[in-house]
């Protein structure tokens, strides 16, 4: 598995769908800032989106991705946009369900299908914590993304036709659509970019990446790792930690900690079999390393984090995203 699927597989990324929305001009919503990031796309017609001094006009087609859930206000028109300080004076239109005989009946009205990205806080990784806080992907010859373009309408098309099976597919055609954005967004970055970006491009640290992702249980040495990619020690030491921004046995052990938790969180095993898959031979030595990273003992961060919970949380970041208009 690549590091980045890999990432996404560790924060659990599930999209929680709130639906196509039709507003009529004049209209103004603000929308508070989430947990979780967040995902717009214009169905038909235009509107302006504002975040904080960032101004965006949108047409039919683009989609903007706000990746931290910053706060926000979608206007019919750009001169709307300055009521966002004062909320009481913006004109919210009724959030009115999309459907074919209204967007056929109203020349001035703007279709929206919006979104929420769950990403669990508990394995924040620092490849996603780089995403910038709003990925634009306009209609512009330049910025022409054939799959995401073909992946857009498929979505927009499910949300319009309500047929057997939307509600089961549709989640996973959106979640699918960040892995797309991202991945456009990637390859747009000049080729000379550092950090996790470089990291990714760098065929010897990609390999390194790959290797400590899918065999965290593999006791890896720094001599290792670089004999794998066919580098010297003191060469792959240092290229790692420039591009990754930590030494090579640091991300091990956090990444070792990352899946852990995942298991204790998600799963019955034992803590020593826990231990075993993560590379501890000692359950007392991963009892140490996991209390020096998640600041509790692998027993009571499991107790804290029980299934009853998570689907409670879960259930609000659905609801959280129903209630986004």
């Amino acid at each position: 598995m690549d590091v980045f699927s890999n990432v996404l597989k560790m924060t659990n990324l599930a999209a929680h769908v709130s639906g196509a929305r039709a507003f009529v001009r004049p209209w103004g919503i603000h929308v508070e800032a989430q947990a979780h990031a967040i995902v717009h796309i214009v169905k038909r017609g235009v509107c302006w989106l504002r975040r904080g001094d960032e101004i965006l006009p949108l047409s039919s087609g683009e989609l903007v991705l706000l990746a931290h859930g910053d706060a926000h206000t979608l206007a019919s028109d750009r001169a709307m946009l300055d009521l966002q300080s004062s909320r009481n004076e913006i004109v919210k239109s009724r959030a009115l369900p999309s459907s074919r005989s209204l967007s056929s009946s109203l020349t001035e009205t703007t279709e929206i299908v919006s979104a929420t990205y769950e990403l669990s806080q508990e394995a924040a990784h620092p490849l996603l914590l780089l995403l910038p806080p709003v990925i634009h992907f306009s209609r512009a010859p330049e910025d022409s993304h054939d799959e995401l373009a073909l992946l857009v309408q498929l979505i927009l098309k499910e949300s319009e036709r309500r047929a057997i099976g939307t509600d089961a597919v549709l989640p996973h055609l959106v979640a699918t659509l960040f892995v797309y954005i991202v991945r456009s967004w990637l390859r747009k970055q000049p080729s000379e970019t550092a950090g996790w970006i470089g990291a990714l491009r760098d065929p010897q640290i990609r390999r390194a990446l790959t290797s400590i992702h899918n065999a965290p249980h593999v006791p890896w040495s720094v001599e290792s790792l670089a004999r794998s990619v066919a580098m010297s020690r003191a060469a792959f030491a240092k290229r790692f930690s420039e591009l990754v921004g930590e030494p090579p046995l640091t991300y091990l052990t956090r990444w070792r900690m990352d899946l852990a938790a995942k298991l204790l969180r998600e799963s019955n095993e034992p803590v020593a079999r826990i231990a075993a898959r993560v590379g501890y031979i000692s359950e007392t030595a991963f009892a140490k390393a996991f209390k020096r990273w998640r600041k509790s003992a692998p027993g009571q961060y499991r107790r804290l984090r029980n299934p009853t919970h998570l689907r409670s949380s879960k259930r609000q970041t659905e609801v959280a995203a129903d209630a986004l208009f």
